[in-house]
């Protein structure tokens, strides 16, 4: 789900192997069901995740697809599609499905973006971006993902598109109040092996889109961080510096078989964290979320 940080209602979707294949949810700020509505796509594509901005919802119609086959033989029932091409669909946000404005972009997967924003006649849309994903079988990844870029011309109708990084990268953050803003700063995980097991890389990413910098923050030797959360100065004055927060990400320690909560200032993103959390039992890699208030 995105919540837009300025009018607090929440976007989000379902996605199935049957039809509907795609179906649009959302949700005024106080929990009201303002529409569902179904938005046609070429088939039963695997649709991770979405991208929302101040006035649209974006989805990414991409080729991989479920194989009704495969998952009566009991394997993995997702596989990549040559012929199935891939799109990003630009709706209104309180729009319907004939209002889907369709844009083709080179083939691709993308499980996690960034954060979407507009810009003049333009939606720029961050994400980690997989040239393929699973021609073989569920341990086929294409290399890994790169921090990439689109750029949606709504007046022109054409695309650009970009690679902004060549380090391997996923699990990508922006702060809360930027979600469908625009952002200077973003958050990823390396995700290259560096000292020869695992999948993680050892290191979080900050960048920093204005400049083009990347600060690299080193857990250490055998130490994997994963998706790390922006939690922001609650004495931040509204629009004030983008980064004056920390970050918060569990730090798995394979020399140990332990976990940490790690905390680190954003501001000061090279440097050694300003707290470290000993947690009683070892944090399994998992879906990633967010904390939200209690209910009661």
């Amino acid at each position: 789900p995105k919540v837009c940080p300025e009018t607090g209602e929440m976007m989000f979707f379902g996605y199935g192997q049957l039809p509907p294949y795609l179906t649009y949810h959302r949700v005024s700020a106080s929990g009201e069901l303002l529409q569902s509505t179904e938005i046609d796509v070429k088939g039963p594509t695997m649709m991770h995740d979405f991208v929302t901005t101040r006035n649209y919802s974006i989805f990414m119609d991409l080729p991989v697809i479920f194989d009704l086959d495969l998952a009566m033989s009991g394997s993995m029932p997702f596989r990549w599609d040559d012929h199935y091409g891939a799109r990003i669909g630009v709706m209104p946000r309180a729009g319907a499905n004939a209002d889907v404005r369709w844009f083709d972009i080179d083939p691709c997967y993308v499980f996690h973006p960034m954060n979407a924003f507009e810009d003049n006649d333009s939606v720029v849309i961050d994400v980690g971006r997989f040239r393929s994903m699973w021609r073989q079988d569920s341990a086929d990844f294409d290399e890994f993902a790169n921090l990439h870029r689109w750029e949606l011309n709504l007046k022109s109708g054409q695309v650009r598109e970009r690679q902004l990084d060549d380090r391997p990268a996923e699990f990508a953050r922006v702060a809360d109040d930027r979600v469908g803003l625009p952002n200077r700063y973003g958050y990823m995980t390396a995700t290259r092996p560096q000292d020869g097991s695992g999948l993680l890389a050892t290191q979080l990413l900050k960048y920093d889109l204005r400049s083009g910098e990347c600060a690299v923050h080193d857990c250490g030797p055998g130490r994997r961080p994963g998706e790390a959360v922006f939690v922001a100065d609650p004495n931040r004055a509204v629009g004030g510096q983008e980064d004056a927060g920390w970050l918060m990400t569990y730090v798995f320690d394979e020399t140990t078989g332990t976990s940490d909560l790690v905390i680190i200032d954003a501001t000061d993103f090279t440097a050694s964290p300003i707290a470290s959390v000993k947690l009683p039992r070892r944090i399994p890699f998992g879906f990633h979320g967010s904390w939200v208030p209690g209910l009661g």
